[in-house]
């Protein structure tokens, strides 16, 4: 059968006859225009380099607390441990970001900037960009590659740090069990990794 590719793709779905049956002073000059104050846009520029656990925690709290408020967003990001850059877009409580295959910084860690933007309605802008900064890497971490902790797995396990800022996560860690399993440590904090006993 043949169907033609205007119906296909919708073409010519609008129809200004319809809109002016439905509402004759569509047109009309004269009238009032009326804008939402309400609605505003945020935007945002920090140079340093994220904690990848930190910033999913905010996201995910942002989206459930703010969702209803967030028309658009949208992001570049500079994640410590990764070379490629972590983009984020997302409507309203649909979020999706991911590490961009094939687009590398070519700064150095210390010179990359994160670059975002918010629109939405009563949003509170400074509020947005401390909780942003407060995901970014700001310290040294505590212990460095061969030293001797403990990895929270469930249980306290013996371990030792393998590397730093590995995938996005503060630690590897290869537990000294049997099999030396290597687990992550996404952030440097005492529920995760501990020095030894």
């Amino acid at each position: 059968s043949k169907v033609s590719p205007k119906d296909l793709l919708n073409i010519e779905a609008f129809s200004l006859k319809r809109v002016l049956d439905f509402e004759p002073n569509f047109l009309a000059d004269d009238q009032e225009h009326q804008h939402d104050q309400s609605v505003s846009s945020v935007s945002c520029r920090v140079k340093g380099n994220v904690n990848l656990e930190m910033l999913n925690n905010w996201i995910g709290r942002l989206i459930q607390e703010e969702g209803a408020n967030l028309y658009r967003y949208k992001g570049v990001l500079a994640v410590k441990g990764m070379k490629e850059k972590f983009v984020f877009q997302g409507v309203g409580m649909l979020f999706d970001g991911a590490f961009a295959a094939g687009q590398y910084w070519i700064e150095t860690e210390d010179a990359r900037e994160n670059v975002f933007v918010f629109i939405g309605k009563n949003l509170k802008g400074d509020w947005l960009k401390d909780c942003f900064k407060a995901c970014l890497v700001t310290n040294s971490l505590r212990f460095k590659v061969g030293d001797k902790i403990q990895a929270y797995v469930g249980t306290w396990e013996d371990g030792i740090v393998k590397s730093l800022w590995d995938g996005g996560n503060a630690y590897r860690i290869e537990l000294q069990d049997r099999e030396k399993t290597n687990v992550w440590a996404p952030i440097d904090v005492d529920a995760y990794i501990r020095a030894a006993n």
